[in-house]
């Protein structure tokens, strides 16, 4: 065994949910958490701490976050009993996309929220939800044995948290404000500017001196649990909370790939009747599958950029999926990396998403940036992981809230078109933030 080979050791089995309260306070602690209990697209949970190399960047561009991406990435075999046995984690927020676009932004920095962070972790434990195992995955470094670096996270005492604080939450534009911006986006679409444009609006809460980031994840993953949440260390008194549903890309080691664009939301009903109801008229919905179409076929266009010719396939089309709180359309666009691209290139490629800008693509940016109220901070950016062997999962960071020394903030939005009436689209955005809120 050389000396920096991956240890694996087989674990008995906790809830990760328990093991991310033994170690919140840990210093860069990133919670990958495939939260919906029994859901099959919820397949394994990662909680990696102490890492070997970090970049956190107040603001930057797209390019400086891809080249400190590849500066971080260092290649190892890892051949584990899970997909990700180590390597980067991080956030590339919104903030970064009108660079991506090569379109000037009016809004300045959030000056507490990065831009960017990226950690090298080569410490972390892996859950498998399906067979009920766990792993602890460790390397040496600095004279210390992998052995012992897993020994000592696990010997860890557990850090008591703090009651969930209550918030007041307040909405930075109004029900009129937000009509005048869906108004707005739909004189871009009959002029022709565009096919769509996701719109959003942000919600701010006053910090409680006796809030716990790490128990107000812990509060929003019981009240919307879904299979791409995260908890992420953001640094200098900053945490990102996620209850994402939504997949952004997967890239494999053989350079598969796949993402899963969401387009088109209904609220979920105590009721079973009423329930169904609201799934199926979301299914039947024209508006909605015209909607999630458009996204599809952005798609497609961004993977061929890196994709083998003729690999760039739809495997499903705006089918109905359920969720904690909503119902949603999901397609499925899947392709295979030509020998040349790796999983950077891919993020390159189709960074910021198509399902929470619009498409075309960069009027969509131009319109979003001109039209909401602030800048989008981490909202609607991504969550990755990429392994040392190259392949990589990642989210879009929707349904969540970042947490600052001052505030909380959450953000939603949804995809405006032609036929998308003012008063639709709120009672949509409701039905997405208002399980985030706690409402």
């Amino acid at each position: 065994m050389s000396d920096h080979a991956l240890l694996v050791r087989e674990l008995p089995w906790v809830d990760p949910a328990e093991m991310f309260a033994k170690l919140a306070d840990q210093p860069g602690i990133a919670f990958l958490d495939s939260a919906a209990r029994g859901d099959p697209r919820s397949t394994a949970s990662y909680i990696a701490v102490d890492p070997a190399a970090e970049v956190r960047l107040a603001m930057g561009s797209m390019d400086e976050a891809l080249a400190t991406l590849r500066r971080l990435h260092v290649p190892a075999p890892s051949a584990g009993p899970l997909p990700f046995t180590g390597g980067l984690i991080g956030l590339l927020s919104y903030d970064l996309a009108p660079s991506a676009m090569r379109v000037p932004s009016r809004h300045p920095a959030d000056p507490e929220l990065p831009a960017l962070v990226v950690r090298r972790y080569d410490l972390l434990l892996g859950f498998d939800h399906q067979t009920r195992r766990a792993w602890g995955f460790a390397r040496p470094r600095e004279g210390v044995d992998a052995s012992a670096r897993l020994d000592g996270l696990l010997a860890r005492a557990a850090a008591p948290l703090c009651p969930d604080a209550e918030l007041h939450w307040t909405e930075e534009t109004s029900p009129a404000h937000h009509k005048a911006m869906i108004e707005a986006v739909l004189d871009y679409l009959r002029a022709g500017d565009i096919y769509q444009a996701n719109i959003s609006t942000r919600f701010v809460a006053a910090r409680p001196d006796t809030l716990s980031s790490a128990a107000a994840y812990l509060a929003l993953r019981r009240r919307t649990p879904a299979p791409f949440a995260a908890y992420l260390d953001l640094g200098e008194g900053c945490a990102l909370l996620s209850a994402s549903p939504e997949r952004f890309v997967q890239c494999s080691t053989g350079g598969l790939v796949e993402t899963r664009p969401i387009k088109g939301t209904a609220p979920r009903a105590a009721d079973p009747d009423e329930d169904r109801r609201n799934g199926e008229r979301l299914a039947r919905s024209t508006k909605d599958q015209a909607e999630n179409l458009m996204i599809c076929d952005l798609l497609r266009n961004d993977l061929s950029q890196v994709a083998e010719d003729g690999s760039v396939t739809v495997s499903q089309i705006a089918e109905l999926e359920g969720f904690a709180s909503v119902w949603h359309l999901v397609s499925a666009v899947h392709a295979r990396l030509r020998k040349d691209r790796d999983a950077i290139d891919l993020l390159a490629a189709t960074f910021p998403g198509g399902s929470i800008t619009g498409a075309p693509k960069r009027r969509a940016v131009e319109i979003i940036d001109e039209i909401e109220a602030s800048g989008r901070g981490p909202f609607f950016g991504i969550v990755f992981a990429l392994g040392s062997d190259g392949a990589m999962d990642s989210m879009i960071v929707i349904r969540s809230v970042a947490v600052t020394p001052t505030r909380l903030i959450a953000r939603a939005g949804g995809g405006i078109v032609a036929d998308s009436e003012p008063a639709s689209e709120y009672a949509e955005l409701r039905a997405k933030i208002d399980p985030v809120l706690g409402g």
